[in-house]
């Protein structure tokens, strides 16, 4: 198969790849690190923590997001729709007869 055939998004795997060397990379150097066992175990768990916390507002953060934009489109339509309207009545002219 050609490229053209099977398009691959070059950022994304780029993306990726970044992340996936990150975590390695930081996975490494938690294990590796001249600290004690303990020390370690509470530094992970207090990233981990954090993580969760982070994670457990993302649902409200992307409900307000979306509701913004939501919002915003709307707002956008019906600009718009009144741009549209005083563009198809010439100047003038007396506004269209609605029935």
């Amino acid at each position: 198969m050609t490229q053209t055939e099977h398009p691959r998004n070059g950022a994304l795997t780029l993306f990726l790849a970044f992340v996936g060397g990150a975590l390695i990379g930081g996975t490494a150097a938690v294990l590796f690190a001249p600290r004690s066992g303990a020390e370690t175990r509470r530094r992970i768990t207090g990233a981990v923590d954090d993580t969760k916390g982070v994670a457990s507002r993302m649902p409200q953060a992307i409900r307000e997001a979306s509701i913004a934009a939501q919002a915003a489109f709307a707002a956008s339509l019906r600009d718009s729709a009144g741009e549209d309207a005083a563009v198809s009545t010439p100047p003038g002219s007396p506004p269209p007869h609605r029935s």
